[in-house]
């Protein structure tokens, strides 16, 4: 039995196909326009408190923190804030670094924020709260500037 094809099936099926790239294309912009308004938010808390993007205030963190410290306090969520935002720019762009550093300097923020990540309040906190393709992009920023310290 021949199959013959219709000029009205072509025409559905790219029509079809042109509806679902257009919606795919939408959800992207929308998740962007997401993405930027989170980064957006992130800036200005840095703003309010500069010291939260400071090596001289992040080199010294320690997960044993003194509880009464509102500064540390402040860090401990900006710094979960941060790694957060990173987890969903990271998942946007697919764990690609080139894509990732179209967007955002990722490497520079995981340097100045290791620290954080290495010494976790939770000692599981970075392992289990997050996927693994993240941590492992995570942690080869992390490993590369421990060398660079070295």
């Amino acid at each position: 039995m021949e199959m013959t094809i219709t000029s009205a099936a072509i025409a559905t099926l790219i029509s079809g196909l042109t509806s679902s790239i257009i919606t795919m294309l939408i959800s992207n912009k929308n998740k962007e326009r997401g993405l930027d308004a989170q980064l957006d938010e992130i800036l200005k808390i840095a703003i309010k408190y500069p010291y939260l993007e400071s090596e001289n205030f992040t080199s010294g963190w320690k997960h044993d923190f003194d509880r009464n410290d509102e500064k540390y306090l402040r860090y401990d969520v900006y710094g979960t804030l941060i790694f957060n935002f990173l987890a969903r720019v990271s998942h946007h762009c697919h764990y690609n670094k080139k894509k990732i550093d179209q967007y955002i300097a990722i490497e520079d923020w995981v340097k100045l924020h290791s620290l954080y990540w290495s010494d976790p309040t939770s000692i599981v906190e970075n392992i289990d709260s997050y996927n693994k393709e993240f941590v492992q992009l995570i942690n080869s920023f992390v490993t590369k500037r421990k060398k660079s310290t070295k």
